[in-house]
């Protein structure tokens, strides 16, 4: 602190209101207020340091935990459609299992009647069985030399041939029917099967979506936990920024009232203590514009800086 002196106003050496005791006690308290304001000045930047680097993590977290939230989301949707596809599938796919089964009693059905008639009629052979032998009697009569007593009964046995043929026309109408429901049924079982391998492959990929959820779910928690500490800690800052701000007031208002009693004594004084006001408000300009280059948020104490270096030019 730069030397105090006591001058008289009208330079003609009227005495002060004061005793010269009182005087020094009030320069001593002046001094000693003064260093303690510069102090807790100190202290209230230190704490308020660490108040905001604990507010950048905070936000830091913020994002982190909203983007895995996003993330979340995502998933969560992907996994509802592939379980609404998974439904959907299954029952088309049991649908399909239950037309086959009863297209398989159908056919079962249609085997018996044609087994049936085969057996009322008693024919061995089948329809396509008597148009072979008949298409063969017929190459035969038309290719090979024969006499026309063998020719003619060639063509009886034809005759005889076709008439059976006539008798069970209706077994090759159910012949026709059967290999046709036959077709039917392995269509059928042909898109049940590769609907169940897309089940099979859509709730697999709806379970590793699911598994995925729980994971994110889990670090979304441990963020959160982590976030909740860092406020926790934060919240102590602030009560000490706070306690500590009040605490500068009240040595504010002491030196207030030194200055004031010295200053109705006609006490003229110079604090070194404004020169380090004023070294440590350019200081926390230079922290204010390197916040401003990193596109940092400025505080409400950022901004009050600001305006007291303003009203000082």
């Amino acid at each position: 602190m730069q030397p105090i002196r006591i001058i008289d106003l009208q330079g003609c050496g009227k005495e002060t209101m004061l005793e010269e005791e009182e005087i020094k006690q009030l320069l001593e308290d002046l001094k000693k207020t003064e260093k303690e304001v510069l102090e807790l000045r100190k202290n209230l930047n230190l704490v308020n340091k660490h108040k905001e680097e604990l507010y950048h993590k905070i936000e830091g977290f913020g994002k982190e935990i909203k983007g895995r939230i996003h993330e979340l989301s995502g998933s969560k949707e992907k996994r509802n459609t592939l379980t609404h596809e998974v439904r959907e599938k299954k029952r088309q796919r049991d649908e399909l299992n239950e037309q086959v089964n009863k297209e398989v009693m159908l056919i079962k059905q249609m085997k018996e009647e044609y087994e049936k008639i085969k057996n009322d009629l008693g024919i061995k052979s089948g329809p396509s069985e008597l148009l072979r032998q008949i298409d063969g009697i017929e190459f035969k009569i038309q290719t090979e030399p024969m006499s026309f007593d063998k020719e003619q009964k060639l063509m009886k046995h034809i005759k005889q041939l076709r008439k059976q043929y006539k008798e069970v026309k209706v077994l090759a109408d159910k012949t026709d029917a059967l290999k046709k429901k036959s077709r039917e049924i392995d269509e059928l079982k042909r898109k049940a099967n590769e609907l169940h391998k897309q089940v099979q492959n859509d709730a697999a990929q709806s379970q590793s979506y699911h598994e995925t959820l729980i994971e994110k779910s889990k670090s979304i928690d441990e963020f959160r936990k982590e976030e909740g500490d860092l406020r926790d800690k934060f919240d102590e800052y602030k009560k000490e920024f706070n306690s500590v701000n009040d605490e500068l007031k009240k040595k504010l208002e002491e030196l207030r009232v030194i200055k004031g009693k010295l200053e109705e004594n006609k006490i003229e004084f110079e604090e070194s203590f404004k020169e380090h006001e004023k070294k440590s408000l350019e200081e926390k300009k230079k922290e204010i514009d390197e916040k401003m280059k990193t596109g940092m948020k400025l505080t409400t104490e950022d901004l009050l800086v600001l305006q007291r270096l303003e009203v000082g030019r």
